[in-house]
């Protein structure tokens, strides 16, 4: 029997050891100014429940992660994704595909019959097709920020 390559589950405790290694991973994600990943700010994240923060070990480093939130709006309940993010030294080996497939997992057990919603940059081309192969649709909407 083979062991699979990461070890995939929902992050529960804020330390100082799984900050900073989330801290090193969302380095690559992105390079736009964001809010340090600090132990009391991952507390307040792993502490939220209506998230789950996933995360994908390797010998006990967090090598990728995502975020699955639910909210309700006035339109109907959501869940959304967001952050999914593996670092360049385990990507190749379908980790993605994993963490994606965990979360649409917890989502099913926790809130059925909520559609699912994620955005993804059009230059990650590899993201996106993972997203199609797992029946997401690309929605024709602009995302805005300020």
């Amino acid at each position: 029997m083979t062991t699979p390559f990461c070890d995939i589950d929902i992050l529960r405790e804020a330390t100082e050891s799984s900050a900073a290694q989330l801290e090193s991973l969302m380095a690559h994600l992105t390079t736009s100014q964001r809010p340090e990943i600090d132990v009391e700010r991952l507390g307040k994240i792993v502490g939220d429940p209506h998230l789950a923060l996933f995360v994908a070990r390797r010998e006990g480093e967090i090598v990728g992660s995502l975020t699955i939130v639910h909210y309700v709006a006035p339109v109907g309940e959501k869940l959304w994704i967001e952050d999914v993010v593996v670092a360049p030294s385990a990507r190749g080996r379908g980790l993605g595909r994993r963490l994606v497939e965990a979360a649409l997992e917890w989502g099913r057990a926790h809130y059925p019959a909520v559609k699912v919603y994620l955005t993804s940059n059009p230059s990650r081309t590899a993201a996106r097709a993972l997203y199609t192969s797992l029946g997401f649709e690309e929605y024709n909407t602009g995302v805005f920020k300020r």
